[in-house]
């Protein structure tokens, strides 16, 4: 198993998704500078209880999801007063192990790999959710961030809609975690159609 550095948050990251992120607690600091500079990644993973950052002394760490994203910084930028904007595109899953905290709390965790999912084609029954993906891509929020849909691959389809749509953060951790992409698909295909989005 490998060891890698985690990032707790309330939000989930789904592989391929680019979500922005503001850095300003040390430890990530730290992280981020390290990462930059040694062209690494690392672990987003999501908050079930505590919080995100480090509210006094002798605060516990975060209880966390046992599924993840490893993330790749794709930009960033400088904030004031030595805080960071980056962007972070999802890579692989892992599932954590045995977690350690490090003297300025920062998490690593043990992590083995899961399997990438395997491109499929797109059934026509989902086209639907194809265009309403290249619709949120229109968004200057998410052009900004570079999305770029891919409608002919149905596991990519089902972690952009995940990530991208409006949905609850337990909602994006179904399909994350879920070990078939196809039946992430059919998930948010009934959240769209109980939301009067689909045919």
């Amino acid at each position: 198993m490998d060891e890698i550095a985690l990032f707790p948050l309330r939000a989930v990251l789904l592989p391929g998704g680019r979500v922005p992120l503001q850095i300003f607690e040390p430890r990530y600091l730290d992280m981020v500078t390290r990462c930059m500079k040694g062209q690494l990644d690392f672990g987003i993973v999501r908050i079930t209880e505590g919080h995100e950052v480090i509210l006094a002394q002798g605060t516990r760490p975060p209880a966390i999801c046992e599924i993840g994203t490893l993330a790749a910084i794709v930009d960033w930028d400088g904030l004031p007063a030595g805080r960071l904007r980056i962007t972070v595109e999802g890579g692989r899953r892992f599932r954590i192990g045995a977690c350690r905290e490090q003297p300025d709390q920062l998490l690593l965790g043990e992590v083995e790999w899961l399997p990438d999912a395997e491109p499929l084609p797109l059934d026509q029954s989902y086209s639907h959710l194809a265009e309403i993906m290249a619709g949120l891509a229109e968004h200057p929020a998410l052009a900004r961030l570079g999305v770029q849909p891919n409608p002919r691959d149905a596991a990519q389809l089902a972690y952009q809609l995940a990530q991208y749509l409006p949905l609850d953060e337990a909602d994006r951790y179904t399909v994350l975690a879920g070990r078939e992409p196809m039946e992430g698909l059919a998930f948010l295909d009934r959240i769209v159609k109980e939301l009067g989005g689909g045919p």
